[in-house]
């Protein structure tokens, strides 16, 4: 007999056609249980937790790794009867699978980027539903706590038989004509038996004026799913550019419509504004810039890598005020609402997907799986300004030769160049980049570290990184050299934390070889940890604040530095 399943929060409507079903879900947590006793809710004491969250912000489960079960118990409303209904899910890590009424959806590898299944066959329309998520926290990459759970938002969509998957801008600017080049690609899914001839009205917005409007139709063929794009150009003298000091933030809204009636409406925000390597510079806008940053990451005792609102802006305004306009934050995939802040504010960023050190199992060519992460978090992320490059991993080495002669083993090198290709593939219009530990070493050349394919050569230095800078440049010449990690031993905790003279100097240093372009410390905060090296505290003591955010004395040091 099923124990009885605790109370659980009501489902919320957010929109006319999105109901969440975050709240209160059952948990497990059931290495050693069956898993189809738990999907049929046979002999299951559950226990419950919040959703978005991580197990491991609560006592009771603060050091478990494994298997975690979430179940959710739902009803449909009865204007979400007879429509096609998806769930998705922001984030689950690392690897999950979903079943809704005792069937298997599917399952998802990798814990920082969303994914949905259409439930239309598989949901009770007129009684309870139960859906179960396995999230497995077992994979770890880095240093930082692999945090468990659902950490992102879950929610019920309605669509029409004919949708709008996504839909991705440019907008570039072209200096020497004074004009925009724009593109807008849609996505289309047509879940109909029937061909359909499908209307694209859009308009772009400036603080809510419409500045523009275009319109382009599409057939669309049955139970299929289609790409359709347009090109056009505007004055450059009517639209206002995007960039650190005026984040100028345009909207594309666009309404499908079939038979003249609308099924589907979506609106993203956008930036005009270029970015591009010349030469040893980076410019932005047609203007060179140097731009220092923090690495910040996704980490807070009380909300674990969840990015609730309040801690992403509090924290993205201290890093602004630091001096901080550009960096590669972290190793995966930033939260939406963070990328949203960053367009606000005007924080140039890096993204980059989790393949880390010298053990990664990923690195191999054309890698179905990092490709897939690459497509998510590209797919996701298009549309946002504030992104301005992509990275596909960070600090890969051979694990065999000893340190002073680290290089990259050949499936590294062939790793990176492939994923680089992946990235030319899906997005022409941004910085692609790798994070080097050993683009500065003693064995290192054009034949074993990647170079040709790199817009930006990123490297990290835990040492002398005004030597690694130099060794760099002279090793791999005619290109920008941002120093996207940076530090000397770790800080050390708040209040007395300081940096250490000699990364004082180097910070100074940098800043006046012209082809290094900025550096970002490492980090902005400390962070919970089980890597080797990590003091009895639990946390990575390399933050000019702590995992609390209370500031060190490292705080005012650095902000000298960078606003200087």
């Amino acid at each position: 007999m099923a124990c009885q399943s605790k109370k659980q929060t009501a489902i919320i409507q957010v929109s006319d056609n999105q109901i969440s079903l975050n709240g209160t879900w059952n948990f497990i947590a059931a290495n050693n249980l069956s898993e189809e006793k738990i999907i049929l809710d046979k002999a299951v004491e559950w226990d419950t937790l919040s959703v978005p969250g991580n197990w491991d912000t609560t006592e009771k489960y603060a050091t478990f790794k494994g298997k975690g079960y979430y179940q959710r118990k739902f009803s449909i409303p009865e204007d979400l009867q007879e429509s096609q209904i998806r769930i998705q899910f922001g984030a689950v890590y690392q690897t999950s699978k979903v079943w809704l009424n005792g069937v298997l959806l599917g399952n998802h590898v990798g814990g920082y980027t969303p994914f949905e299944f259409n439930i239309t066959p598989y949901i009770n329309q007129n009684k309870e539903n139960i859906l179960v998520v396995l999230a497995d926290n077992t994979y770890s990459r880095g240093a930082w706590w692999a945090w468990g759970g659902i950490s992102r938002s879950v929610t019920l969509v309605k669509n029409q038989k004919v949708r709008m998957v996504r839909q991705h801008i440019t907008a570039i600017p072209n200096f020497d004509d004074e004009t925009v080049a724009f593109t807008i690609s849609y996505k289309l899914e047509n879940n109909d038996d029937r061909t359909v001839k499908v209307d694209l009205n859009s308009e772009i917005l400036f603080q809510e004026t419409a500045v523009l409007s275009k319109e382009h139709q599409v057939v669309l063929q049955s139970n299929s799913v289609q790409v359709s794009n347009i090109s056009f150009t505007q004055k450059l003298s009517n639209f206002k550019l995007w960039d650190f000091n005026h984040p100028n933030l345009y909207q594309l809204k666009t309404a499908l419509l079939v038979d003249k009636i609308e099924q589907d409406e979506q609106k993203d925000n956008f930036g005009v504004r270029k970015i591009e390597a010349k030469g040893e510079q980076l410019f932005l806008n047609n203007k060179p810039v140097k731009m220092n940053g923090f690495n910040r990451v996704h980490d807070h005792p009380k909300y674990g890598n969840t990015e609730p609102d309040e801690l992403v802006q509090k924290d993205m305004l201290d890093i602004k005020s630091l001096g901080g306009v550009f960096s590669r934050l972290m190793h995966s995939p930033q939260a939406p609402n963070l990328l949203d802040f960053c367009d606000k504010i005007g924080y140039l960023i890096i993204e980059e997907i989790p393949v880390w050190g010298d053990d990664d199992p990923q690195t191999f060519k054309g890698n179905p799986l990092t490709k897939k992460w690459l497509s998510e978090m590209i797919e996701r992320d298009y549309n946002h300004p504030s992104v301005v490059g992509w990275s596909v991993g960070n600090e890969l080495r051979d694990s065999i030769k000893p340190w002073g002669k680290k290089t990259l083993t050949k499936s590294q090198l062939y790793y990176i160049n492939s994923m680089l290709d992946h990235v030319d593939d899906l997005d022409k219009t941004r910085l692609k980049t790798y994070v080097s530990l050993t683009s500065y070493g003693k064995n290192t050349d054009q034949t074993n570290e990647p170079f040709e394919k790199l817009d930006l050569l990123c490297i990290n230095s835990y040492g002398d990184a005004v030597k690694a800078a130099k060794s760099t440049h002279e090793k791999f010449p005619g290109k920008p050299i941002f120093v996207s990690e940076i530090g000397i031993k770790q800080i050390g905790p708040a209040t007395e934390g300081e940096l250490s003279a000699q990364l004082i100097d180097q910070l100074q240093i940098l800043k006046t070889l012209p082809y290094v372009v900025g550096s970002s410390i490492w980090s902005y905060n400390d962070y919970r940890s089980d890597y080797k090296g990590t003091p009895a505290s639990g946390f990575r003591e390399w933050g000019v604040v702590n995992e609390k955010r209370a500031p060190k004395k490292a705080y005012q040091q650095i902000k000298k530095i960078y606003k200087n």
